[in-house]
């Protein structure tokens, strides 16, 4: 039920407001804005009071969930580079297209050939032939290249 002194537009221009002031701590997209984000919070740690009304609690929840996000995003990006070196270059760049253009194994019959080769290539039991990435490359339009590892 709204109060008689609820305005819904003064509540969108502060909210306008407050997302414009947030936006650095609210959407963390790199290290400076996280840090940023940190910094924020324990400063609104030592402001904030135990009472649970205060508003500072709430924000200090809103900015905690940001800071979560981007926490999570960093390790899951991790996670997959730590994986995908594990991989041979061909087998990365396969599952890379297999993923991009949301293919099976079985759609590769003209480059590569049946479905348990493809398996077996993407299981590491068979290696991709020069024939294999020569046609996937002309299918995909890409340099064949990307199958292989680059020299440091």
């Amino acid at each position: 039920m709204l109060t008689k002194d609820f305005e819904p537009q003064m509540l969108i221009q502060s909210f306008k407001s407050f997302s414009a002031q947030a936006e650095p701590v609210l959407h963390i997209h790199d290290k400076d804005s996280y840090e940023l984000a940190l910094t924020t919070v324990s400063f609104l740690f030592d402001k904030a009071s135990d009472s649970k009304d205060d508003p500072t609690n709430d924000l200090i929840t809103l900015l905690a969930r940001a800071i979560e996000r981007y926490e999570l995003k960093q390790r899951d990006i991790r996670a997959y580079d730590i994986k995908a070196s594990a991989l041979d270059d061909g087998v990365s760049t396969l599952k890379l297209l297999m993923d991009n253009y949301h293919l099976k194994t079985s759609d590769f019959e003209k480059e590569i050939g049946k479905k348990s080769l493809v398996s077996m290539i993407l299981n590491g039991k068979r290696s991709l032939t020069k024939q294999h990435i020569e046609r996937l490359a002309a299918r995909f339009g890409i340099s064949p290249a990307l199958f292989f590892k680059a020299s440091s």
